[in-house]
């Protein structure tokens, strides 16, 4: 009896002891199920973290499908993660950042979408720890603007990238830009340094401040106005707001607003300021003259 007792207790210790990570989004917890990779085949929020410690490689772009994982939030206990396919695994993350930094050890890195059809629903990535990354391929994912790799690119002497999107089929051609953050736009733009042996394939910008880069100006039609302005402005387009960013000249964001009828900027100093309207199918940026 005594020994039945004590093993229950060992067995309870050890249950309680056992570490695990938290998997918010029911379907990417599904999908780890599919896989495999979740021992308990339960859907309860979390998996054992030794499941995904020692994973390298994870593949969501067949299981997934459009609309079943909303977010991979709990990524970052893959700590071994070499290769992550996340191509048209319909993630949501209009409002925040696909954070992947915690990745140390991701080599290769799938982000492919299928043009106008949107099936990752993510406008920047951060992968800006990374440094053994040597592929990032996102060609077609219409709603990424913007790749950060700035800090961690100085560790990276060899880099694929596919990124941007190319339509010559609607009635206006337009290629869509990916800004990539950079430490130093001017050696990335002419292959020196540690980027001699970077490769674009695809429509690439470099940058050391996105913010202020413009990416589908050419489909994005928007009329601000009055401009210069002392109190407000507004602004017209066709197409669905996600938000407005106002940047100073050096790129310091001053203010941040939800989509409304009128702008107050009567705060602001007197001076140049760029305006950052973000929509459902690119961004467009105008420059606002404050009195």
């Amino acid at each position: 009896m005594k020994l039945t007792i004590k093993l229950l207790f060992i067995l309870c210790s050890l249950g309680v002891s056992a570490q695990t990570t938290s998997i918010p989004d029911q379907g990417f917890e599904q999908a780890l199920i599919d896989l495999g990779i979740d021992s308990d085949q339960t859907i309860n929020g979390q998996v054992l973290t030794s499941d995904v410690a020692s994973v390298t490689s994870l593949d969501l772009s067949s299981i997934a499908g459009m609309g079943n994982i909303s977010n991979i939030d709990g990524i970052e206990g893959f700590v071994s993660l070499k290769t992550l396919n996340l191509s048209d695994a319909g993630l949501f993350y209009y409002n925040t950042l696909l954070d992947l930094s915690s990745l140390t050890n991701l080599e290769e890195f799938y982000f492919g979408g299928q043009g106008d059809m949107i099936t990752n629903s993510v406008s920047e990535v951060i992968l800006n720890n990374n440094p053994n990354l040597n592929l990032i391929s996102a060609i077609d994912n219409y709603p990424l603007n913007k790749v950060s790799l700035k800090g961690g690119d100085v560790n990276i002497t060899d880099l694929d990238l596919y990124l941007g999107y190319y339509d010559n089929y609607s009635a206006d051609d337009y290629t869509h830009y990916v800004c990539v953050e950079v430490t130093s736009s001017s050696q990335a733009n002419n292959q020196q340094g540690n980027y001699s042996n970077w490769q674009v394939n695809g429509y690439v910008n470099y940058s050391e401040n996105c913010n202020l880069k413009t990416f589908s100006s050419n489909k994005v039609d928007v009329q601000l106005f009055p401009n210069p302005t002392a109190q407000q402005f507004q602004f017209k387009t066709k197409e669905k707001v996600k938000g407005i960013k106002v940047y100073s000249l050096s790129g310091k964001e001053v203010l941040k607003f939800q989509n409304q009828n009128a702008y107050d900027v009567s705060q602001l100093p007197a001076g140049i300021y760029f305006v950052k309207i973000e929509t459902l199918i690119g961004t467009r940026i105008q420059k606002l003259i404050k009195n």
